[in-house]
């Protein structure tokens, strides 16, 4: 089971913000995105798929182009996964391009994922699933 839920999150990934509908088929209507440890202005914390949608609108209003690729997908136990991210942005209106490196836990439950948690690291990440490097 724990494969098909890495697998779910690579999708949620995957469509990031550039096919909302598809997105959301893949998390719970009750889902939490807790993105307050983000540095930029789209941090807070996102229940359900009204406020998550609102979300990926606000990030597809800044970027006008990004990937996030997932670079490692750890899988914790049978709902939870770690992931290590990369991320490249062009903004729509200024065309500055910015990467950077992130990590979540992800926490999926009968093939939908109910909580994502965004660090600034994958070390961050490890310890709050109650793994180290």
């Amino acid at each position: 089971m724990s494969q098909e839920n890495v697998e779910i999150v690579r999708r949620v990934f995957a469509f990031a913000g550039h096919d909302l509908d598809a997105n959301l088929e893949f998390i719970d209507a009750d889902a939490v995105f807790d993105w307050t440890a983000s540095r930029a202005p789209y941090s807070g914390l996102y229940r359900g798929h009204a406020e998550i949608r609102r979300f990926w609108q606000g990030f597809m209003e800044a970027w006008g182009e990004w990937t996030i690729e997932v670079q490692e997908a750890i899988e914790v136990d049978s709902e939870t996964i770690v992931c290590a991210t990369h991320f490249r942005a062009r903004g729509k209106g200024s065309g500055v391009v910015i990467e950077g490196h992130g990590a979540s836990v992800w926490s999926v439950r009968d093939s939908k994922v109910i909580r994502a948690t965004l660090f600034q690291n994958r070390t961050e990440a490890l310890e709050a699933a109650g793994l180290s490097e």
